[in-house]
C-alpha cells in the first residue's frame, strides 16, 4: 500500500509562542487556533497546548472540527491518545473503513491507538478532540485514494 508520512511541521504553521510553552496554565478561551496541517483533511483547526508536534518529545494539541469532518483510515508510528472534549462522532479500528466496526463516541470518551494500529474518526456534531503523542507526529493513510485526495487538498493550501 502506498502511504504518506509527513511531519506536522513541514506543512503546518503554529504560533511560536505556543510551541515554546513547556509549562503553565492554558485557558480554553485563550487558545490560538490555526488551520490543521495539510496532511490532515481540510476543514479542521488545531491549537498546541504543550510541546511541539514537529519535534521529538511529548505534545498535546486540540483539534476542532465541524460536523461531517472525517480522518480516513490511518496509522501513526507512535502511540496516540484522544479524548473527545465536546461534540460527538464515530471511531473505528482496522485496516479498512468498516461502518459495522464503528463505535459512537461522546464528550468525555477516550481512545488509545497503539503504534501501527489502523483507525479512523468521523465527527457527527461540531467537536473538539484533545490529542496526545510523541513527536515528531506523522500520519500514514492506508488507502492510496485517501493519500491522493488529501494531498490535493494540501496543495491547495500551500
Amino acid at each position: 500500500m502506498r502511504s504518506i508520512a509527513l511531519t506536522f511541521g513541514a506543512l503546518c504553521v503554529f504560533s511560536a509562542a505556543a510551541l515554546a510553552q513547556t509549562s503553565g496554565l492554558r485557558r480554553a478561551d485563550g487558545l490560538e487556533w490555526s488551520p490543521a496541517p495539510a496532511d490532515l483533511p481540510k476543514g479542521a483547526e488545531v491549537a498546541v497546548l504543550f510541546g511541539d508536534p514537529r519535534a521529538p518529545g511529548p505534545f498535546v494539541v486540540r483539534l476542532r472540527a465541524k460536523a461531517g469532518y472525517q480522518v480516513p483510515v490511518h496509522k501513526h508510528p507512535d502511540l496516540e491518545t484522544v479524548t473527545l472534549i465536546s461534540g460527538s462522532g464515530r471511531y473505528g479500528e482496522g485496516l479498512r473503513l468498516d461502518p459495522k466496526a464503528e463505535t459512537f463516541i461522546h464528550a468525555g470518551d477516550f481512545f488509545a491507538a497503539p503504534a501501527g494500529m489502523g483507525h479512523w474518526i468521523a465527527v457527527n456534531e461540531d467537536a473538539v478532540l484533545q490529542v496526545t503523542g510523541t513527536g515528531p507526529w506523522t500520519i500514514e493513510y492506508l488507502d492510496p485514494r485517501d493519500k491522493a485526495r488529501i494531498g490535493q487538498q494540501g496543495a491547495a493550501l500551500d
